[in-house]
């Protein structure tokens, strides 16, 4: 790993002197640097997820990340020992990319970088703070729940893979039209917002290759999705139905979504493991990769 380490100044000490630990805001590095710190902190993760310059770019920017509130974290000789994230927005605030190299983990350093997090979103007048920690991973939940995080739901992180559909079309003789940017936005104002800080209007107004398909029934009945396209992979599916079609219009919104893009890998990430939808992407050949477990805190 090349030596990200910046040289360590009072200025950084943003904990008492006593602690071993030093916590250097994000903004500090660039976007590579802080992709190749989150990397290391993940080698050995659940599910490692990794990051380059683009993609952490990308992230902070979709998610209202607050570079000067997020914080690597190190020791007093100026080593790398993790890196954790803050989103905000309004009053609600997020915590992610949290990490700690495998070597330090089990030294109270998750709960420093937690707790510096949490000083964070109280200085910006969070009123709620949530965040979501891979089902299994027993350590990170027992930390949370010491800091007074509750459970809120699970969610699911599915994928399809590339393949036309197997099943036949669901409704014959639909109309099928393209959405431009305007349009999906609007279709967006009308969903309202979503729990999940990944799924919810203003991630996906950040979208680069934000696209969408609306369908209309013979009988008059309309829905849509919109989602990302790159070359290889759909992501951020989002489908929007009226509630006495959902099923029908979920399967053929699918249906023509995976018709259109056969070549395609597909992800959806935090889809409620309750949502009566889920049936329906398994039909269209959606497969559960792991869960996440939701938890909020409130101030």
């Amino acid at each position: 790993m090349a030596d990200l380490t910046p040289a360590v100044s009072p200025t950084m000490n943003t904990e008492d002197t006593a602690t071993p630990f030093v916590a250097v805001p994000t903004s500090t590095y660039n976007f590579a640097e802080l992709a190749e710190i989150y990397n290391h902190t993940r080698v050995d993760y659940i599910v490692p997820m990794p990051m380059n310059a683009r993609r952490m770019e990308a992230y902070v920017r979709s998610y209202d990340v607050d570079l000067d509130a997020s914080a690597v974290v190190l020791d007093r000789a100026g080593v790398m020992l993790g890196l954790g994230m803050l989103g905000v927005r309004n009053d609600r605030a997020w915590i992610t990319r949290l990490g700690v190299v495998p070597e330090r983990r089990g030294k109270n350093l998750g709960i420093f970088l937690m707790e510096h997090l949490l000083n964070g979103a109280r200085e910006r007048n969070a009123r709620l703070v949530q965040l979501e920690v891979i089902k299994g991973n027993i350590p990170a939940h027992r930390l949370f729940r010491k800091l007074g995080f509750n459970e809120t739901r699970e969610l699911l992180v599915v994928r399809r893979p590339p393949g036309k559909p197997v099943i036949p079309q669901p409704v014959p003789d639909v109309q099928v039209t393209p959405l431009n940017r305007d349009e999906i936005l609007k279709c967006l104002e009308e969903r309202g917002e979503a729990a999940s800080w990944l799924d919810e209007n203003r991630s996906l107004v950040h979208l680069d290759g934000l696209k969408g398909l609306c369908v209309q029934f013979p009988s008059g009945e309309s829905g849509w999705v919109a989602y990302e396209s790159s070359l290889i992979q759909m992501a951020y599916v989002t489908v929007h139905t009226p509630p006495h079609v959902r099923d029908t219009m979920t399967l053929a919104l699918l249906y023509h979504l995976h018709d259109l893009h056969p070549m395609l890998d597909t992800k959806v990430e935090n889809l409620p493991a309750l949502d009566l939808r889920w049936p329906i992407f398994q039909q269209m050949g959606y497969m559960e990769t792991f869960r996440r477990v939701e938890m909020f805190l409130y101030y």
